[in-house]
C-alpha cells in the first residue's frame, strides 16, 4: 500500500513542476526507479486514482521500471517485488538509491 503515498506524492510533485494554471496534461510517465519495491501494475492504480482525484480521467498513463543491475554477475535484470532475485545467477538484487517513483507529464505525444 505504500505505493499509494509514492504515487500520490510523485503526482504532486509533477504537478508542482508544471506550474499554475497549466492546461491538463496529455500523457503521465511513470518511471519506477526502484522495482525491487514499486509493481509496475500497483504503479498504475495509484497514478489513476491520484489523476481521478484531479478529474484527469483522460491522461493516458506510460509506467516504465528501470532496469537492475546484478552486482555477481552484471546482468540486467527486469526486477520486480515478487521476485527480488537475478535472472541470471539467481543472487539478491540491490536495492536503487534516491526515489522509488518518479513522474512527469507530457503535453503532446511524440511522433
Amino acid at each position: 500500500m505504500h505505493e499509494a503515498g509514492l504515487l500520490a506524492a510523485a503526482v504532486a510533485d509533477a504537478v508542482a513542476a508544471a506550474g499554475p494554471g497549466t492546461a491538463p496534461p496529455v500523457v503521465l510517465e511513470v518511471r519506477i526507479q526502484d522495482p525491487l519495491h514499486v509493481a509496475p501494475e500497483s504503479a498504475r492504480l495509484h497514478a489513476e486514482l491520484a489523476l481521478r482525484a484531479r478529474g484527469w480521467d483522460h491522461v493516458r498513463i506510460e509506467v516504465v521500471a528501470a532496469p537492475v543491475t546484478c552486482v555477481a554477475c552484471d546482468a540486467e535484470n527486469e526486477a520486480r517485488p515478487d521476485h527480488p532475485f537475478c535472472a541470471a545467477c539467481g543472487w539478491p538484487l540491490p536495492r536503487q538509491g534516491g526515489h522509488a517513483v518518479e513522474a512527469t507529464f507530457r503535453w503532446e505525444v511524440p511522433v
